[in-house]
């Protein structure tokens, strides 16, 4: 499968998982906007919010990945993969948005010492949240990794947050209207929102830090650049290995080194080797491009 196969497959798998989850975070917005402003309940309310910041980081995936999956071009000769990384900011910066809104409702209910009306509809569709929110979890973590697609992982761990949410939502609509022995539990809410508004906010300088090393061209780990090296190291004709160099670039890594053959062969042979080099690469590792420099082996004096 040539590259641009393998980028066409990708895009497509990739787009059927994140128009699953347009359509799911769309009804649950929808129904948890609808359903809070008819009981009352802020923080239903603040919970569709959260649905509708999802509903818009979802199509700012789709259109990232659109563009990420792009070929390269005569204005991008490595191709348009970091377009996914800048989205998975964005991603990131909606994360941080959603904390606050979180914070800022949970102050406010505590200042003001609201007490959330029971309703069965606000309970149902907190219990259908968490469900559906798991679904969205595990279809963006476990394609996003299969796919090696950033962009799915970053709005997995998003919703994965959402589930705890959910949980939070769940527990307020169903409690905080009660007094026992005079105590009103209308805290229980507020505060438990303001624990997930910190994680969240950890969540989200997780996914940032991760996309940031990717566009400054970290390298990969040693572990990977060992195992091009020992690629390199078993080619019949390779004498020496010198200067690797290694850059991600979106899901793949682009690299180049410096090899020593034996200055009696010929061009040709030379060139095969290199050759042969590349092609396992390729085939072992998320290499996308290896440039390989060929130096004669230098005589002993």
């Amino acid at each position: 499968m040539t590259d641009k196969q393998t980028l066409e497959l990708k895009l497509k798998q990739t787009q059927r998982i994140t128009v699953i989850t347009l359509i799911l975070n769309l009804l649950l917005a929808v129904a948890k906007i609808i359903i809070s402003v008819l009981s009352g309940s802020i923080s239903l309310l603040a919970d569709g919010f959260d649905s509708a910041l999802d509903l818009l980081t979802t199509i700012l995936s789709f259109y990232a990945l659109k563009i990420a999956s792009a070929p390269a071009d005569e204005d991008h000769h490595w191709g348009q993969e970091k377009y996914e990384n800048l989205f998975t900011l964005g991603i990131s910066a909606v994360l941080f948005i959603s904390s606050g809104i979180i914070a800022y409702q949970a102050i406010n209910k505590l200042i003001i010492r609201e007490i959330t009306p029971f309703s069965l509809n606000n309970v149902i569709i907190a219990f259908i949240s968490i469900i559906v929110k798991g679904l969205l979890v595990w279809l963006n973590i476990h394609y996003g990794k299969k796919l090696k697609s950033k962009i799915l992982v970053a709005n997995g761990m998003n919703f994965r947050t959402d589930i705890l949410m959910s949980f939070v939502v769940l527990l307020s609509v169903s409690v905080s209207h009660l007094t026992i022995k005079g105590f009103s539990l209308f805290w229980v809410d507020p505060i438990i929102a303001l624990i997930i508004s910190i994680f969240i906010i950890i969540t989200a300088i997780g996914i940032s830090r991760e996309s940031f090393e990717i566009l400054l061209d970290l390298s990969p780990d040693e572990e990977t650049l060992e195992e091009i090296m020992k690629v390199a190291r078993e080619q019949e004709g390779v004498k020496g290995i010198h200067n690797l160099r290694a850059r991600t670039v979106g899901s793949y890594i682009i690299s180049d080194m410096h090899i020593y053959v034996d200055p009696n062969i010929t061009v040709e042979e030379a060139h095969t080797i290199a050759e042969d080099i590349v092609q396992r690469v390729k085939e072992e590792l998320p290499v996308k491009d290896l440039l390989i420099h060929v130096e004669p082996f230098p005589k002993k004096d």
